[in-house]
């Protein structure tokens, strides 16, 4: 089956984009893409969790790709010139959660997603998706560790649509 392009891929993203705010389904973090796939007729894969061609690396994920995240975990600390710092942990995967790729930019993305908060409201959030340090020009330094793991899918569509 060949993958989506990109208008087709922008299609499932505009699915989410439609429902931010809201729950979609059951709330369900898989729920979204699910019901997305379905809706802009996308072909799903029988197995669980399973939602197209196995993109193997992460320079190659693009826009409407399907993350599926396992364990995964982002501890971003911000260390001040001073030496004082501040941390933040934010995890995605208690084992598993589903997410469409919005955007992608360097070790950073921004997802479309639901039930990561009590409310599953479908939500756009960005986190750090690499393990990386930066450092700016007043000398705050963000460290970004990453844990746990992902798989990117590329949907695909049916031959003959």
């Amino acid at each position: 089956m060949p993958d989506v392009n990109a208008q087709q891929a922008q299609r499932l993203i505009n699915f989410a984009t439609e429902r931010l705010g809201r729950v979609e389904g059951d709330g369900q973090c898989w729920t979204l893409v699910d019901n997305a796939f379905r809706h802009v007729g996308f072909n799903k894969p029988a197995s669980t969790y399973v939602w197209g061609r196995v993109i193997n690396n992460l320079s190659d994920a693009r826009p409407g790709d399907v993350f599926q995240f396992t364990r995964f975990e982002v501890t971003v600390r911000v260390t001040q010139p001073d030496g004082s710092w501040e941390e933040q942990t934010m995890s995605r995967g208690e084992p598993r959660h589903t997410a469409i790729l919005e955007s992608v930019n360097g070790n950073r993305a921004t997802f479309l997603e639901s039930n990561v908060t009590d409310d599953q409201t479908v939500k756009r959030n960005g986190f750090g998706i690499r393990t990386a340090t930066t450092t700016d020009d007043a000398g705050v330094r963000t460290s970004t560790t990453v844990s746990g793991s992902f798989t990117i899918y590329r949907p695909q569509v049916s031959a003959n649509p």
